[in-house]
């Protein structure tokens, strides 16, 4: 009898298992699919695993990175400004406070300046954006009925109302 499942059929000089053997044979080949399937998936689970930590130490270094980066940044800035204010202050005959002053105060008008361009710049765009969306509902319109809101009302306002 041969247990390794490779060959269905007896052969003429050899007895077809029991039933009992056949069941047992059956069970063995059942636990070793079942040992596989379960190799399987750990394999795969461990395989997501091992992403995600590779995946979540990445995103760790490039947080840490973008916070370097970022003091970098803010420290050179406020040596600029600190020598920038200082020498300033020379200028003003030693009045250090009053280089202070004037960068910190020219600073935060740059930055009310430039919030106030983006905010106006902003609003004309929607402002545009809305007009088109009309325009082409009116287009549309005319295209369906022949004539558009905007023609219905200067008509409507041509004709003398009576009470």
């Amino acid at each position: 009898m041969n247990t390794d499942g490779a060959q269905a059929s007896t052969t003429p000089g050899e007895q077809e298992p029991s039933p009992a053997e056949a069941l047992h044979l059956l069970q063995q080949q059942i636990e070793e699919l079942q040992a596989y399937f379960t190799h399987f998936v750990r394999a795969k689970i461990d395989g997501v695993l091992l992403s995600a930590r590779q995946l979540a130490l990445w995103t760790m270094l490039g947080i840490m990175g973008l916070i370097a980066l970022t003091g970098l940044i803010i420290t050179a800035i406020v040596l600029l400004l600190s020598g920038a204010a200082a020498g300033l202050g020379l200028l003003f005959g030693g009045q250090l406070w009053l280089g202070q002053v004037v960068i910190g105060g020219g600073l935060l008008s740059l930055l009310a300046l430039g919030a106030l361009v983006a905010i106006r710049v902003w609003q004309h765009r929607s402002r545009q954006q809305k007009v088109q969306h009309y325009d082409e509902r009116q287009l549309q319109q005319r295209a369906a009925f022949g004539r558009s809101v905007a023609d219905r009302a200067t008509e409507s306002a041509a004709i003398p109302h009576h009470r």
